[in-house]
Parts: C-alpha cells; sequence; structure tokens
C-alpha cells in the first residue's frame, strides 16, 4: 500500500482551503484599501479647510422693537396728542452671520447686521446658543465686536495675512445665515476665487476701500461670516454683495483681515475708530482742477489724474512739520495710492500715532518724498460757526448713556445753541443720520450747507429731546 500517495491526497484539500484563505484575505485587503484610497481622495485641502474654519462661524439674532401705529392714530397724535395711547410694538429679527475670534468668546460681524438691535442671539454650529452684547464698533468700515458670556470654551478661527493674498487663489466664504431655523446651525459653505485685492466700493452710507473681491457666493444672510483661505484660516469679513438681483451674480466683497485686527484693537482700546488730528483740510483733484493748476497738457497725465489737494493746513500740524505746504497734492501714504478724498480719509484714520508713515506729494509738477508723524487722536473738534465744542466720548463716558454720539464739551454764551443745548448734552443725530462718532459729524457738517433748517436730537441726562437749528450764510442760529 503506497502511503505517501495517500498522505499527498489527503493534503491537497487542505492546500487548496489555505489558498482560498489566502485568496479571501487578499480581496479583503484589496476592498480596504480602495475604500481608503476613495476616502482620502474626496478629503480635499478644500474639505479639510471646513472643518478647520467651519465651527467657528455663527448664526447672530438681530432683534429690534419696531413701533406701530396706524394712519388714523397718526392723524390722531398731530390734532389730540393728549388722547393718543402708547403704540404698540413688535419684535423685528434679522440674520447675520459672525466669526468667534477667540476661545473667551468675542465675535467679529459686520455693523450692518447688529445696528440698532435691542437684543442679540448667536447660535454657534454644535447647537448651543447664546445672548450677546456690543464690545464696541466702527460704522464707517461696517464692523462690530460683541461678546458671548459664558465659562465654557468656544470653538474660534485662526488669522491669516490678508496683505499675502494671490489673486486666483481658493477662497471659501463660510457663512450662517439660518441657524436653528432648519434644524441645526451648520454653516453654509461655497467656494471660489479671489478676483481681485484693493477694491473700493461706495454704498451708501459707507465707503469702502481695499477689498477683497471673490466669486465665491455671498447670499444675504451671510453678511458677517468669514472668508477664509485653503489653511482654512480667516482672510476677510464677506460684508457686500455687487448684484442687480440682490442675490449672488459671482461678485462679493469681504474686509481684509488685517484691517479687521486694526479696527479690533482700536474698538478694544476706545469702543470705536478714532483717526489721528491731521491740522489739514483736503479736496479731491479733479480735471477742471488739474486743468488749473498745471495746465491742460500735464493735466492729461496720469501722474496729475487723482490725488488730493491741500487746501488748508495749521502752521504746526503733522503735514506742516513734515514739509507739506497749501497747494500740495498728496499721492500716497504709506504705499497706498490716495485717488480722492474718500480715499485719502479711509486711509488715514486707520494710521498709528507716534510711528513714522512715508508720503508721496507732488509740487509744482515733480514728485516728492517725506515721513509723516501724527502725535495724537482728533478726540475734540471745535466745527465752524456752532459756537460749541464736541468731544468724542472713550468707553467710559459711551458706556454711561443710553446712546451713542458727541458730547458738547464747551458751548460759547453767545453761542445761538447756549438757550437750548448744555455742556454735556449728547448729540446722537442729524435729520435722519445717527451720529455715531465726531467723524461721522464731521463729514455731515461737511454736507450742511446755507441757507437750511435741520433737526438736531440730543440726550441730557438720560432724556432725549430735539430742537431746529437754521443755517443762514455765514451763521448758524436757532
Amino acid at each position: 500500500m503506497n502511503y505517501k500517495r495517500i498522505s499527498i491526497y489527503l493534503l491537497i484539500p487542505s492546500l487548496i482551503f489555505v489558498l482560498y484563505v489566502i485568496f479571501l484575505q487578499s480581496d479583503v485587503f484589496t476592498q480596504q484599501d480602495l475604500q481608503h484610497a476613495v476616502t482620502q481622495s474626496r478629503r480635499t485641502a478644500i474639505v479639510n479647510a471646513v472643518e478647520r474654519a467651519s465651527p467657528a462661524v455663527v448664526n447672530i439674532s438681530a432683534i429690534r422693537s419696531v413701533t406701530q401705529r396706524s394712519l388714523f392714530d397718526e392723524w390722531r397724535l398731530r390734532i389730540y396728542s393728549w388722547e393718543v395711547p402708547p403704540a404698540p410694538k413688535r419684535k423685528l429679527r434679522e440674520v447675520g452671520s459672525g466669526v468667534i475670534i477667540s476661545k473667551e468668546g468675542y465675535i467679529l460681524t459686520n455693523h450692518h447686521v447688529i445696528e440698532q438691535a435691542d437684543e442679540i442671539r448667536v447660535a454657534i454650529a454644535d447647537g448651543r446658543e447664546f445672548g450677546a452684547r456690543i464690545i464696541g464698533y466702527d460704522f464707517l468700515s461696517d464692523l462690530a465686536l460683541l461678546k458671548v458670556d459664558t465659562k465654557e470654551d468656544l470653538p474660534h478661527i485662526q488669522w491669516s495675512d490678508s496683505d499675502n493674498l494671490l489673486v486666483g487663489e481658493w477662497a471659501l466664504a463660510i457663512g450662517n445665515p439660518f441657524g436653528l431655523s432648519l434644524g441645526n446651525a451648520q454653516p453654509t459653505v461655497t467656494v471660489g476665487i479671489i478676483s481681485a485685492t484693493k477694491r473700493s466700493l461706495t454704498v451708501e452710507p459707507r465707503y469702502y476701500e481695499a477689498l477683497i473681491q471673490t466669486d465665491a457666493s455671498v447670499n444675504p444672510g451671510n453678511s458677517g461670516g468669514a472668508l477664509v483661505n485653503v489653511n482654512g484660516e480667516l482672510i476677510g469679513i464677506n460684508t457686500v454683495i455687487r448684484s442687480t438681483s440682490g442675490g449672488s451674480q459671482g461678485v462679493g466683497f469681504a474686509i481684509p483681515a488685517n484691517k479687521a485686527r486694526r479696527v479690533i484693537d482700536r474698538i478694544i482700546e476706545h469702543g470705536t475708530v478714532v483717526p489721528p488730528y491731521l491740522g489739514a483740510e483736503i479736496q479731491s483733484v479733479d480735471e477742471e482742477m488739474a486743468e488749473k493748476l498745471f495746465g491742460k497738457e500735464e493735466s492729461q497725465m496720469s501722474t496729475f489724474s487723482r490725488g488730493v489737494l491741500v487746501s488748508e493746513i495749521e502752521k504746526k500740524s503733522p503735514f506742516a512739520e513734515s514739509g507739506i505746504k497749501r497747494g500740495d497734492i498728496i499721492w500716497s501714504i504709506s504705499g497706498d495710492r490716495v485717488k480722492d478724498a474718500n480715499d485719502f480719509k479711509a486711509i488715514m484714520r486707520m494710521l498709528p500715532i507716534n510711528q513714522p508713515i512715508e508720503c508721496e506729494y507732488i509740487r509744482r509738477g515733480k514728485k516728492r518724498q517725506t515721513i509723516l508723524r501724527f502725535k495724537q487722536l482728533e478726540w475734540e473738534y471745535t466745527p465752524l460757526r456752532w459756537g460749541l465744542t464736541l468731544k468724542q466720548p472713550n468707553k467710559q463716558m459711551a458706556s454711561k448713556n443710553k446712546r451713542r454720539g458727541v458730547v458738547i464739551s464747551d458751548i460759547d454764551r453767545d453761542s445761538g445753541l447756549s438757550g437750548s443745548l448744555t455742556k454735556g448734552d449728547v448729540i446722537f443725530q442729524i435729520d435722519n443720520i445717527p451720529i455715531h462718532t465726531l467723524e461721522i459729524f464731521k463729514l455731515v457738517d461737511e454736507q450742511i450747507y446755507s441757507p437750511s433748517i435741520i433737526t438736531l436730537y440730543y440726550e441730557r441726562n438720560g432724556k432725549e429731546g430735539e430742537i431746529t437749528v437754521t443755517f443762514n450764510r455765514n451763521y448758524r442760529q436757532r
């Protein structure tokens, strides 16, 4: 009997079984590797960026009370004011987005998102909801800083250097317009590229300068949200869309992150942005002015086509001490080209004090360079022919008043307003324009021409009042 042959026959099924098991295992390994490869291919840089940034993008609900009166009540108010009952109020809720910038709960958003809000609610991506308070805001740059008071650490975004952006690089717009209304507070994401940088845009009543343009869709409700790079870092705050329909058409604009950081620093220190004291007045150089100054042929050169003319200058002002004279044309400040008066004001208001600042200007057709150094911020201002001096309140002063505005620090006895206004009054509105800061008062004052009549609103000891002011040629009186 051949035992060797029998043993071989017995081993064959075992070998087949072993080979089958090896085949099955190798097939499993192949499927796992394939699944892993597919998963990795889906996890792109954009997906990773969204995972890093989106937890810090929040929904903001700004709630304000609105008074309602019928036409009949308005008629009765004018004729029998003593018979009209208090007007009923209803709450309006407007939504926008914001970005958590620190684990302590500081949130950056657009000012227009929270403007006139009586109450602010914030919903973060994990479903938690908090009340928020306003730390401060800057109306002109359209930025506001909020604070959520909680002992819990909150997810926050990382900053990027927005001065190093490349036109054409990826950009992600992350907003949170829905909050918890759709069942969860997860942000929404759109993807595009950086279309351009340093764009200027006027959207009344604001002038935006040095904006980032992107074709990532930015829809209503995404204002205040984050524009991030492929690393999930903040490069801008989504703010404005350019659209004929009101929806996104691939032209969105964001405030650069570096500018936002400078505004935040000023808000934390002063409660708002207080510009440096200039001691000079300027005006835009248009074609007609350039032709008068330089002649027809030279005025058509690009060198003279834009800039601002120094029309008035104080003797000991920073401009005078730098060698600039009345009639010079400011060409660039701190490396930024100055196109017109709006551009000049937007650049100047964010410049630091006690630091050297490069300035290029034109005198008699030749370009020159100098160094500006601003010594102080403009806390006080004496408007011409008003007969009073106004002060920008600091954070402590502002917190004592119901309204944000400018404080009368002195008033002349022979002023036409001395019988109606007094030292310490807070001017918070002129006609229908809120006076958030001294800077805005100056801008409004520049647009008041004689003869005209305005209504001035003020706060005194917590109570509000109003007076009518008549402007008549060279003086202003009640």
